[in-house]
């Protein structure tokens, strides 16, 4: 029942969000973020609690989750407008020069709005191809895939035969990858390590390993939520992995590497981090 409901708002929400004047569409946001997803999602809001005493203890719980609360439900209620807040002008863009080397791999976080760090590659010349990891609903999917594909971006399904599309993509058409690191899968949040260790699996060794197949560089990517429904969207000097002749120390170097340049963006960000809730110190 509370899927169908769910269902249900997010198809009114979508048709709202797409079509009505933008003043309206963001009252309407603001209104979702502060009166309903917190409501609908109580115990992601007990999670997120206990994540921002552990890591940010320094922050201002309530409001820091006030703030989470507003970047994670406009960042899915803008998704078919975000386009046209790029279009408007609302987005400034950092680093952009970093995506002209190829073959690339951009390492994004899920902070801020992170559909806008695909935009800006799309108008920077650098379309990206991404790995997709669909949501639980289909009507989400659906939207998702849509605005992205027609964002400019290429999606690559994820599996256990993802390796090979990967490395074409790379080498064969020069494409630039797109890869979050910070992913959700198998009940575990794999990177940044936030004080768990060295991180091992998920998309941050993924992204590791395919770089130093193909001699891609990699480039961290991240999006802040500004005030007024603004964005920054930062790319930062491209990283090299290291090529010798023991693949799986040049890995595991890699890999620390990787998660040295996220972890402090995502401190600084923290209330803006789409995986507060689901991180695990244990993870």
């Amino acid at each position: 029942m509370k899927k169908r409901l769910l269902d249900v708002f997010d198809r009114l929400s979508i048709a709202w969000m797409r079509h009505a004047p933008w003043p309206l569409a963001e009252a309407y946001a603001g209104f979702v973020a502060r009166r309903v997803a917190p409501k609908l999602y109580t115990a992601a809001t007990q999670r997120a609690r206990a994540n921002i005493a552990r890591l940010r203890p320094d922050l201002d719980a309530e409001a820091a989750l006030t703030q989470m609360w507003d970047n994670t439900a406009r960042s899915f209620l803008e998704v078919p407008r975000a386009i046209r807040l790029f279009d408007e002008g609302r987005v400034e863009v950092q680093g952009a020069g970093h995506l002209a080397d190829r073959p690339l791999i951009v390492a994004a976080l899920h902070l801020g709005n992170w559909e806008m760090v695909g935009l800006a590659m799309v108008r920077a010349g650098a379309p990206p191809v991404a790995f997709y990891q669909p949501p639980s609903s289909d009507l989400r999917t659906r939207t998702v895939v849509a605005e992205r594909i027609k964002g400019g971006g290429r999606l690559l399904p994820l599996g256990r035969d993802a390796a090979r599309p990967a490395m074409n993509a790379l080498l064969r058409d020069r494409d630039v990858l797109l890869v979050f690191p910070d992913e959700h899968q198998h009940g575990r949040v794999a990177a940044p390590s936030l004080g768990r260790g060295p991180r091992q699996g998920g998309n941050i060794e993924y992204a590791v390993r395919l770089a130093r197949a193909t001699g891609a560089a990699i480039v961290v990517g991240y999006c802040r939520r500004l005030p007024g429904t603004r964005f920054r969207v930062e790319y930062l000097a491209p990283m090299e992995v290291p090529r010798t002749d023991d693949r799986e120390a040049d890995v595991r170097a890699g890999t620390a590497a990787l998660d040295a340049r996220i972890e402090p963006i995502v401190l600084a960000n923290l209330p803006q981090w789409l995986m507060l809730p689901d991180w695990k110190p244990e993870g």
